[in-house]
């Protein structure tokens, strides 16, 4: 007789698994016999349940203009062969109906224990999420009339302390005074994100505004953007930690998908966790910026890191290395951190703790004055090969730059 743990077994997503987590999870899971025609739920529904397919295959409807439209298919052999997830994760309606297209088999798991399911084993959770991020590339590859829009550039550390915000921050402000490109900063870290902070903003709108506000254009939201002397705009987060839990996958993607159509470039900062927010943020961006210093617990992180990058499937080519404070007193050896990690670093940035220190204490970019110094330096080519603008003082900053201004 086949046992539900033998059955478990079979499907991708708990392939891997120890047995005392699949003895858990079969304790929890209700097989159903469900007739060819049925409704497991309908769009717009509160989510209740998630379900793996065990036999026959499922169809995806949304509504469009009032009708019902048949918009995809779920297989029982299909590698991602469960649903129902989106709207346990994120706690909104459901986004599609799912009829059975015959006799189905499947095994349900009802949100109480679907919650249980992702604290149990994050290896389960990474999946469901990988699933999930390729379903959202599928439905939001750009239509033609679409294809023009601002570039994403995200930033993301697996360890606090790498110094990404302050680095994302003087990026825009570059951006804006160096290329004269219309760029907006996204504060994504979203329960104690500090960057409106940081530049000495002191706008009230935030991105949980934007999110109860609901803005049809993208003239809508302009209105809750805070404007920064050097040219650059800024979605600080929200200023209680409780109403990050008003932000989900899909209000952000509503939201870059408004600012794409206003701005050249979109750099967003984000928490150091790989939740459902960030892998969305990091599914949708043109270039991820990678960020870490050298210390051994960086070195670790960014490891398990790039690991995770590859089960996300995203094209090397889309990812950038960065190294933080390279000459710092505490630092490991470049080449044998690029050893360790198998990678080389796309870009790496002088220690320079007084430029750091000036942001956070005197709210202050490196490009609000003209000093010149190997950080700053570091800084403009990141921003010449991030954008691929042209700028006239790539080659003049650090000290050769300013003899040859003297002599020039």
């Amino acid at each position: 007789m086949v046992t539900i743990i033998n059955i478990l077994k079979q499907i991708h997503l708990f392939q891997g698994l120890e047995e005392g987590d699949l003895k858990k999870i079969s304790e929890v899971v209700k097989e159903r016999t469900v007739p060819a025609g049925s409704c497991l739920f309908k769009e717009g529904d509160v989510g209740d349940a998630f379900y793996l397919l065990k036999e026959g295959s499922v169809e995806v409807f949304k509504n469009d203009n009032g009708a019902e439209k048949c918009v995809g298919k779920i297989s029982h052999s299909d590698e991602s062969n469960f649903f129902g997830e989106m709207a346990l994760i994120e706690g909104v309606a459901r986004n599609a109906t799912i009829k059975t297209a015959g006799e189905c088999k499947v095994l349900e798991i009802d949100k109480v224990n679907f919650d249980m399911l992702l604290r149990l084993n994050s290896f389960i959770a990474l999946r469901i999420m990988t699933a999930l991020s390729r379903r959202l590339r599928k439905e939001s590859a750009p239509t033609k009339a679409e294809e023009k829009c601002g570039q994403v550039i995200t930033f993301f550390a697996p360890k606090g302390g790498a110094g990404k915000s302050v680095i994302a921050a003087n990026l825009v402000a570059g951006i804006a005074k160096l290329t004269k490109k219309s760029v907006l900063l996204l504060d994504l870290d979203l329960q104690f994100g500090d960057l409106a902070f940081m530049l000495g903003l002191k706008g009230k709108k935030t991105i949980a505004d934007v999110v109860e506000a609901e803005p049809a254009s993208p003239d809508d939201l302009k209105k809750f953007l805070t404007e920064h002397a050097l040219g650059f705009s800024v979605l600080p987060s929200p200023i209680k930690p409780e109403q990050s839990e008003m932000v989900n996958s899909t209000h952000l993607r509503k939201i870059l998908k408004l600012a794409q159509k206003l701005f050249d470039y979109i750099v967003i900062d984000t928490h150091s966790l790989f939740q459902d927010l960030t892998i969305n943020a990091l599914d949708v961006s043109d270039v991820i910026c990678l960020v870490m210093s050298p210390e051994m617990n960086h070195i670790k992180s960014m490891h398990v890191c790039l690991k995770v990058m590859e089960t996300l499937k995203y094209p090397t080519d889309k990812i950038r290395l960065v190294l933080s404070r390279e000459d710092c007193i505490y630092a490991k050896p470049r080449a044998d951190i690029e050893t360790a990690l198998k990678r080389k670093f796309d870009f790496t940035l002088h220690d320079d703790w007084k430029s750091a220190s000036e942001m956070i204490n005197d709210q202050k970019t490196i490009f609000d004055k003209d000093t010149q110094s190997a950080y700053r330096s570091d800084m403009i080519n990141l921003i010449a090969s991030l954008t691929g603008e042209k700028i006239e003082d790539a080659g003049k900053s650090g000290l050769f730059g300013s003899i040859k201004k003297l002599f020039g």
